[in-house]
């Protein structure tokens, strides 16, 4: 190939590479959301994560000084010759400049940037940048998502003391161990028994709604006195509920089964497996929680719900629907 070839194949490439750099970074920085406080359906574009965008943006990038570094050896002699004529016998330490000024240019935009960390701590959709500490009972629930905002770095003793919800009751509602220690941050009881903590913010919200209903409903009692036979009727018709209940199978929250007799549903199960414990069909249970057909059964829960923004509780939602059918 002629050396003219050469010049037109590196620039063409280089087009490529600038468009591409330039369309993801806009895609990443207004379109595919990011932080905690998100679901994870919304990081995903065109069936990719913003992570995967983000491995290709560097791979352009790294491809992009490629290209720069063989189109300034291809046109070295019209540079030379010309800065030659501009600059005389300075030339070389114009270019010298010019290179060494390029490089400065990232030390001034961090210079620049504000570092206090926490103020990406709960980046995302929804509250922004608010510490959990500053949160009040009333705001820790997002009023525009109904989700609660908490980082990984908080203990659910300050959770306990944010929102007033007792830490065995929390425990409880996420399934986890009685013997944890309330001390442990959420992040390292996260990798420890395989929730989400946007699994976490539902549990938190579920249960402060729940104490406003238990509120509402106590004040009615009080209001409207009951009759000791209505009473009587009342509890025994509940107690035949319970008992009821106790007969149905158990779908068990969280990675340790308290009660053996029920079924274990974790994030690393595959449709199969699940479908395998159940004895419902794989497909029953994906058309259930709304899954396109061609996926595989073979993919674990945890991957499928980040890619299409269902719950655990969903799928135990589901397959109780399923057994109950």
């Amino acid at each position: 190939m002629k050396k003219s070839d050469w010049q037109y194949l590196v620039d063409t490439l280089l087009f490529i590479c600038m468009f591409g750099i330039a369309f993801i970074g806009i895609l990443m920085a207004f379109f595919l959301a990011e932080g905690p406080t998100v679901r994870e359906s919304e990081k995903y574009f065109l069936g990719l994560h913003r992570h995967q965008w983000g491995d290709i943006h560097l791979y352009l990038s790294l491809a992009f000084i490629l290209l720069i570094i063989l189109h300034l050896m291809l046109d070295w002699s019209w540079i030379k010759g010309k800065s030659q004529a501009l600059f005389k016998k300075r030339w070389g330490t114009v270019i010298s400049l010019f290179v060494l000024g390029s490089i400065l240019l990232i030390f001034v935009f961090w210079i620049f940037t504000p570092k206090y960390p926490l103020i990406y701590e709960n980046y995302g959709r929804g509250m922004g940048a608010r510490s959990g500490s500053d949160l009040s009972p009333r705001d820790f629930i997002n009023e525009a998502q109904g989700s609660v905002t908490i980082t990984g770095n908080m203990t659910i003793t300050e959770v306990e003391n944010i929102t007033g919800i007792p830490s065995y009751t929390f425990i409880r509602e996420l399934g986890l161990p009685t013997d944890i220690s309330p001390d442990e941050t959420l992040g390292q009881l996260r990798k420890k028994f395989g929730f989400t903590l946007v699994e976490a913010r539902d549990a938190i919200t579920a249960l402060l709604q729940q104490g406003q209903r238990e509120t509402k409903g106590s004040s009615i009692q009080e209001e409207i006195p009951v009759p000791e036979e209505e009473t009587l009727s009342t509890h025994q018709s509940l107690n035949e509920k319970n008992a009821a209940h106790e007969e149905e199978p158990k779908i068990t929250r969280g990675r340790l089964a308290e009660d053996q007799s029920g079924i274990l549903i974790t994030g690393r199960m595959t449709l199969y497996e699940i479908g395998k414990q159940t004895g419902l069909s794989a497909r029953e249970i994906a058309n259930t929680l709304g899954l396109p057909q061609n996926i595989s059964m073979d993919m674990s829960i945890g991957r499928l719900r980040r890619q299409y923004g269902f719950t655990m509780q969903d799928v135990r939602d589901a397959i109780a629907f399923l057994l109950d059918k």
